[in-house]
């Protein structure tokens, strides 16, 4: 009677309940949980950390309940328990631990049903769980261990068998020893009744089977997983997975892509076109049907508007597929756009970021070049030549103004006379007038208006509200008279001429140093002995001499041997040997030690430098200037000297009162004119001798010029009428879409009760500083409002930060920031 009693309440009471409300909870967590499609799917949903906490209310039920059972109903008589539903009872409170991720708690109850209750077969299930938990503990060695007890010491009961290898496929996927999970997962799928359960390992053991080249049977898996009729989600990507895994060997692709073609049409696809778009692209590179497989990746890439992921995948497919060609133009405008969409934690995004820069900088040569020689034919026009093709141009940018004011009034779509199409960056032969930059810096504004849309008719009126049509129309009515103001102005298009002598000579300097720069990245960052070889050749065939000719025959002398063409390499080798007999290529090309020689040489010179620098910046003057003269001594004449004499110069006048300091500089200055020492020399003699020194009888602090030294950009925010945390999250945003992987922090300050300093930091030398403060300044779309407000914008080394945070006083700093920054 009492046994009876304890096992029907044990049952149908507390167990019956606690189990409802652990399905309840485990239910919640399968709901909750969002799948990526993109990575190998989970064999077992328990979601994240959050999740957790979320059925921590259910889980706890759970644990109270079956306590209550154990409590009451347990009769433990001589060691043996007569209730038979108590090992049960502990196996759902172990179980709802696990949900709780309560590892501490789970594991030793599951270790004490498989000691405890040996003769029963949830011996077996306590085994599996503890594998699990485990596997969550990442405690490997011992998960190893139970599997192989239970492999080894039981008879895996039918009920348990799909269970035990799912979890022993869960083992190999985590030591990613895929042959052998995939064994288990056959297993486990052959056996397996639930059909959501079963569905899920058929996608996942398709999923290993692509993993390891096994196309053919990851194909034939995916249809059996759409025969399932899984949830419609699921479906779609089975289908999608189909095709990416899809290769020649497979057959005819045919059907493939007619069901991808079919899913493009069904409108409930629409928010999924960007991925099936990518899905056929793949289809078509099997294909060997690149022209087709570019243009799926480009409709990929335009229609995707919530997918960031999807998008920056199929710009770096894109910017890959270019690269590859090699075709660089367009390559660094793909790469462009997948570092801005790509996530942080993408696969080799380092890697990726390096290939972006390196094209960045390749094709800001090629620009160079081709800008210059643009303006220097249009330099050579005659007047009425030139008057005639700006009043041209002229006429043609107000009638791509006009279309664009009647597609707006008209409520089209802005778009249509914008958009391009992808720009890839290969069009060749445009005049200089037509900036393309423009039309970007547009279309950027137009995202930072309206966000990511769709290519729809018409979007504007159903989404938009009737006011912010008018703010719209007011806005364009100003930017529009603006911008013909722009477009009119005759001298605009003229400034850049170079048309007097000097300003020819400095567009050809600023060729030749792009053909330099040039011929160097495509040598060192892109493996492209070819066109380093083209860069070099045309640098020393279009002019004369320069101060790059002799390293560019050496490095023509040295790329044509690695090419195998000997008698080039022998003629630009001779050539060295014979016009520059004495320099330090020929040298190296007689002994190839001396460059060995030569580094180890510079190495030691730099070190002497820095360490001469120390004692300056420490202001162990007489120490510096001993040191100075010890280094010249033993290194006479070396390219460091101008550095190392202008340390000197300033240790010297450093030593006495100011008047000594400007005449140490104006006698450096004198010895060294032209150098860019002698010119930070003469800066600071104005700075010394200005009668600006004493604003509002304070003397101002005594700033230095360090070109060298590490920078920070500040921007002043006025206190009143601005939110600063709203300011700083746009900069983030722009520090992360345009400057990523550069180490860029933003902090800020009270300067006084009135101006906050934000710190934008930190920048190496003076130069990258520049470069940030001109990018910064010059944006008008993540940073539009910012720049519109007219904040003070500084550069500052960190030694005048100093200065200046002690004097706070912005236009005292903006004096000595205008004489020696040049911005």
């Amino acid at each position: 009677m009492t046994r009876s009693y304890h096992n029907i309440n044990a049952k149908y009471n507390g167990y019956f309940n606690a189990k409802e409300e652990y399905k309840k909870g485990v239910l919640k967590v399968e709901n909750g949980h969002k799948e990526n499609y993109r990575e190998l799917l989970p064999l077992f949903v328990i979601g994240d950390k959050e999740m957790a906490k979320s059925v921590q209310t259910e889980m706890d039920v759970v644990i109270k309940k079956s306590s209550r059972v154990i409590q009451f109903h347990s009769m433990n008589i001589k060691g043996k328990e007569y209730c038979k539903w108590i090992d049960d009872t502990w196996i759902l409170i172990g179980k709802a631990y696990f949900y709780e991720k309560n590892w501490g708690e789970c594991r030793p109850i599951f270790e004490y049903v498989a000691k405890k209750y040996k003769k029963s077969e949830l011996k077996i299930e306590a085994r599996i769980w503890l594998v699990r938990t485990l596997l969550e503990q990442e405690n490997y060695d011992r998960a190893e261990v139970v599997l192989k007890s239970l492999e080894n010491n039981s008879k895996i009961p039918d009920e348990y068998l799909p269970f035990y290898k799912a979890v022993s496929a869960q083992y190999h996927i985590a030591l990613e020893d895929y042959p052998k999970a995939i064994i288990d997962l056959e297993d486990a799928t052959r056996f397996e009744k639930d059909k959501e359960r079963l569905t899920r390992w058929l996608f996942v053991l398709a999923q290993l089977y692509a993993m390891q080249g096994e196309t053919i049977r990851a194909n034939r898996t995916y249809q059996i997983v759409v025969k399932k009729h899984p949830d419609y989600e699921m479906e779609f990507w089975a289908q999608i997975h189909r095709a990416l895994s899809y290769t020649n060997a497979d057959g005819s692709s045919y059907d493939i892509k007619k069901t991808l073609l079919k899913m493009l049409r069904d409108d409930k696809n629409k928010e999924y076109r960007d991925k099936l778009y990518y899905a056929l692209s793949k289809i078509y590179r099997q294909e060997d049907r690149e022209d087709k497989q570019i243009k799926a990746l480009k409709l990929s890439a335009k229609v995707s508007v919530e997918d960031d992921y999807q998008k920056g995948l199929s710009f770096l497919t894109l910017g890959q597929i270019y690269f590859s060609k090699p075709e660089y133009k367009p390559a660094q405008a793909y790469y462009d756009s997948a570092v801005v969409y790509l996530p942080d934690d993408f696969p080799n995004r380092k890697h990726i970021i390096n290939i972006q820069t390196s094209l960045k900088d390749l094709v800001d040569q090629i620009v160079i070049i081709e800008t210059q020689d643009s303006l220097q034919g249009l330099a050579d026009l005659s007047e009425e030549e030139l008057m005639a093709l700006v009043e041209e141009v002229i006429d043609e940018r107000l009638a791509e103004e006009e279309r664009k004011r009647e597609a707006l009034e008209g409520g089209g779509n802005l778009s249509q006379t914008t958009d391009r199409g992808f720009d890839d960056g290969s069009e060749k032969g445009k005049w200089y007038f037509y900036n393309e930059r423009n039309i970007k810096i547009g279309q950027q504004e137009f995202k930072q208006i309206w966000g990511s849309r769709a290519n729809e008719d018409n979007w504007r009126r159903s989404d938009r509200s009737t006011d912010s049509e008018d703010d719209l129309a007011s806005f364009n009515t100003d930017a529009t008279d603006s911008t013909i103001s722009g477009i009119k102005d005759v001298d605009s298009y003229l400034k850049d001429i170079p048309r007097t002598k000097e300003a020819r000579s400095e567009s050809d300097q600023k060729i030749i140093n792009a053909y330099y720069k040039l011929g160097n990245i495509y040598k060192e960052n892109m493996n492209d002995d070819a066109r380093a070889i083209g860069s070099f050749r045309m640098l020393v065939s279009r002019f004369d001499s320069s101060q790059h000719h002799l390293s560019s025959y050496y490095l023509l002398y040295r790329l044509y041997y690695s090419e195998n063409r000997i008698d080039s390499s022998n003629y630009f080798k001779n050539y060295v040997l014979y016009k520059y007999p004495n320099s330090d290529y020929a040298k190296i090309i007689r002994d190839p030690n001396y460059a060995l020689e030569m580094s180890n040489e510079k190495k030691a010179i730099e070190r002497r430098y820095k360490k001469a620098y120390y004692y300056y910046d420490r202001g162990f003057y007489k120490a510096c200037i001993d040191y100075v003269d010890e280094s010249e001594k033993k290194y006479p004449k070396n390219y460091l000297s101008n550095k190392f004499q202008y340390l000197k110069a300033l240790s010297v006048g450093s030593q006495g009162d100011k008047e000594q300091l400007v005449a140490s500089l104006k006698k450096f200055s004198g010895e060294y004119g032209g150098t860019p020492e002698a010119k930070d020399a003469q800066n600071r003699v104005k700075i010394l001798t200005t009668k600006k020194a004493i604003i509002e009888k304070k003397e101002a602090p005594k700033y230095v010029y360090e070109r060298n030294a590490r920078h920070l950009v500040l921007l002043m925010v006025p206190v009143d009428g601005n939110n600063i945390e709203e300011i700083k999250k746009s900069m983030d945003n722009y520090n992360k879409a345009y400057h990523v992987g550069k180490g860029i922090n933003i902090s800020s300050v009270l300067l006084n009760k009135k101006m906050h300093m934000v710190s934008i930091k930190q920048f190496g030398s003076e130069s990258k500083a520049k470069d940030y403060f001109s990018a910064f300044s010059g944006n008008q779309t993540s940073l539009k409002k910012i720049n519109a407000s007219n904040f003070d914008l500084l550069i500052i080394s960190y030694t005048n930060y100093a200065l200046f945070f002690q004097d706070k006083r912005i236009d005292v700093y903006q004096e000595f920031m205008k004489t020696n920054y040049q911005l």
